[in-house]
């Protein structure tokens, strides 16, 4: 993790892979192709978000071979207690200020596998998004100001850009509350 507490590339697929084992077995080359698929339909094929061999997860006991075949194609893998623990962790991490393609993978992870936390750590994770996008759009709203007497396309492309963070933030507030499941 960066010293912040919030996760790095590498973090977020592990959070990709040990909640889609929480999911259920999975074989080595669907669970490869299942993060394959979330990572680049999310944010598109990235040098910053290659899977990590999902071998280092079963060297550091996060995941196991459910027939002892090891990590084969075909092998069926689980996720392990301690593999649980470390999922509680990522899911637990901060979210870095302003939204990039990282930040939205980690934010739909969250969302994705939120279920997986006790409720009130759940709703503690909502709060955190809320406030993640309460100070995105304080950011986007100060600058829009700064520029709202230049010609150009920069003030709508923030009036969109403040429209998509101030409907975020609505999501967010209902998902704390407990009205958007």
């Amino acid at each position: 993790m960066y010293r912040d507490n919030s996760l790095m590339p590498s973090e977020a697929i592990r959070l990709l892979a040990l909640g889609i084992l929480t999911e259920g077995e999975r074989s080595y080359a669907d669970l490869a192709s299942a993060v394959r698929h979330f990572t680049e339909r999310l944010v598109g094929p990235s040098l910053d978000l290659m899977a990590q061999p999902l071998e280092l997860l079963k060297v550091e006991g996060l995941i196991e071979a459910v027939d002892g075949r090891g990590l084969a194609d075909n092998a069926h893998l689980r996720i392990t207690a301690a593999g649980e623990d470390a999922l509680q962790t990522l899911l637990r991490a901060n979210l870095r200020s302003q939204i990039n393609d990282l930040n939205k993978l980690i934010i739909a992870l969250k969302v994705r596998f939120l279920h997986l936390l006790p409720e009130a750590e759940q709703r503690n994770q909502a709060e955190m998004m809320v406030e993640l996008f309460e100070r995105d759009l304080a950011r986007l709203l100060d600058l829009r100001q700064h520029h709202a007497r230049e010609a150009g396309a920069l003030t709508t492309w923030l009036d969109l850009e403040v429209a998509q963070t101030r409907a975020r933030l609505a999501w967010f507030e209902a998902l704390a509350t407990g009205a958007q499941t």
